[in-house]
């Protein structure tokens, strides 16, 4: 028993100002009534209401089982509604870009459709061949400043710092991989990696985000020497920010 409910919040020519005044009143969108989960809800709903075996009862308790269907019904819808709400898309717009950010969106991290968007956002930040890119990713939203606050403020980021973290998780990849290489005296592997390094050095994503840029690059061109030697201050920088990354990705 598929229901699909029609919306009459749907702006038409010609229509009354109290028409108007009601759509932009309501705070569930159309397409939240018309989602696939919900369908789906309704149906499950449905089928468990037919299924059950009518049994000869007062008339109270009839009213009562009705009122609890229709209960259940807008319980439903409400669930799903509210989780359609919920999006990552702030609208907020600085006006004024500063030194931590730039005039791109905010965006809510702990809303549902954040991931699908992280996953746009780096899809091509490169890895290492075989490296998994969704490993560096579930890392990234797993992370505790992704969710709410003791408040249950919810946290926000911007496009660019999205792809400078994943970006710098790259770096750490494409160094641990060439090192790797470099230990194994596999030098087309050594080429790869620090043809790699070099690509996301260089990026927009890195050079937005990472005032070390120019460090990075100059490691990936000692690596395109074969040369193991560190740039000033990247020897540390690996030690310490690279720990637990470089291989997070790798073939297991």
């Amino acid at each position: 028993m598929r229901h699909k409910p029609k919306s009459h919040f749907v702006r038409h020519r010609g229509s009354q100002p109290i028409d108007e005044l009601l759509a932009s009143a309501n705070p569930v969108l159309p397409a939240a009534l018309e989602s696939t989960e919900l369908a789906a809800a309704l149906d499950r709903l449905g089928e468990r209401i037919v299924a059950r075996r009518q049994t000869p009862g007062v008339r109270h308790g009839r009213r009562l089982a009705t009122a609890v269907t229709f209960a259940a019904v807008a319980l439903v819808v409400a669930a799903v509604a509210a989780g359609a709400m919920v999006t990552t898309h702030t609208g907020f717009f600085p006006k004024v870009a500063g030194t931590e950010n730039d005039t791109s969106e905010f965006l809510r991290t702990d809303a549902p459709d954040f991931p699908p968007l992280v996953r746009r956002l780096v899809r091509d930040i490169p890895f290492p061949p075989g490296y998994s890119r969704q490993a560096y990713i579930s890392r990234y939203l797993n992370a505790p400043t992704m969710k709410p606050d003791a408040n249950g403020v919810p946290n926000t980021v911007q496009a660019a710092g999205i792809k400078g973290t994943i970006g710098f998780f790259s770096l750490c990849a494409w160094r641990g991989y060439w090192l790797k290489a470099h230990a194994s005296s596999d030098a087309s592997a050594q080429a790869v990696g620090a043809s790699g390094l070099l690509q996301v050095a260089s990026s927009e994503a890195v050079k937005k985000s990472d005032t070390w840029w120019p460090k990075y690059v100059a490691l990936a061109r000692n690596e395109a020497r074969g040369d193991a030697s560190w740039p000033p201050d990247l020897q540390r920088w690996y030690a310490v920010n690279c720990t637990g990354l470089a291989d997070l990705g790798s073939p297991k």
